[in-house]
Parts: structure tokens; C-alpha cells; sequence
């Protein structure tokens, strides 16, 4: 399992019965499929059936897509309010999802990181 990390202010910011749900949005790409995630927190009883568990937390799950994406790799969620919302977010590099559709690491030597 991967080594998820929730900051102690994505923990305050869950409300009770909440998990922060990784999804997988399908983008098109030239002749390919290609996709991006997005992070948000969820009640446990809108989490979709399919969802599978990320790391050994019980508070974050992600669309099967991205679990693939995701399973081995280390991954720190953060919440900044902003006014009266609450902006999950990760440090996931913003071209994270072409990158693993590309076959491309997402971290490592090679990720231009």
C-alpha cells in the first residue's frame, strides 16, 4: 500500500463521516484517452461502490483509474480553505494524470521534478 499522508489540517478539515475521494476525469488526448485526478472530500455514503481504499488510512479512497495510478506512490493531501470552502489538494504534479497515461513517472530521476 502506498504511503498516503493527510496534513493535520486536511484531518480538520474532514467533517464527521468524510473521506478524501481521489477521482479519475476522462480526458480526450489527440488519438488517445488520457485523464487527470481531482481531490475532494466525500461522505462515505455517496462514495461510489467501486471505490478502492489508498494506503493504510481509512479516510482515502480513489475511482479505480487512479487507485492504479496511485497504489504505490507516496502522496501528502492538504486543505486550504479558501473564504468558506474547503480546496483539498495534493502534491501530485499538475500533469499527473498525462503523465501515467503516457507511461511516464510520475515521481523519480526521469519526472523533470
Amino acid at each position: 500500500m502506498s504511503p498516503i499522508t493527510l496534513t493535520p489540517a486536511a484531518r480538520e478539515a474532514l467533517r464527521t463521516e468524510e473521506v478524501v475521494f481521489f477521482d479519475w476525469h476522462v480526458t480526450g488526448l489527440c488519438c488517445a484517452d488520457a485523464g487527470e485526478f481531482s481531490v475532494r472530500p466525500l461522505s462515505r455514503a455517496k462514495l461510489p461502490r467501486r471505490a478502492r481504499r489508498l494506503g493504510t488510512t481509512d479516510l482515502v479512497y480513489a475511482h479505480p483509474t487512479a487507485w492504479v495510478h496511485l497504489a504505490e506512490l507516496p502522496v501528502t493531501i492538504d486543505c486550504r480553505p479558501l473564504w468558506r470552502w474547503r480546496r483539498f489538494t495534493s502534491d501530485l504534479p499538475p500533469d499527473a494524470g498525462l503523465r501515467c497515461c503516457l507511461g511516464r513517472p510520475i515521481y523519480g530521476p526521469s519526472s523533470g521534478r
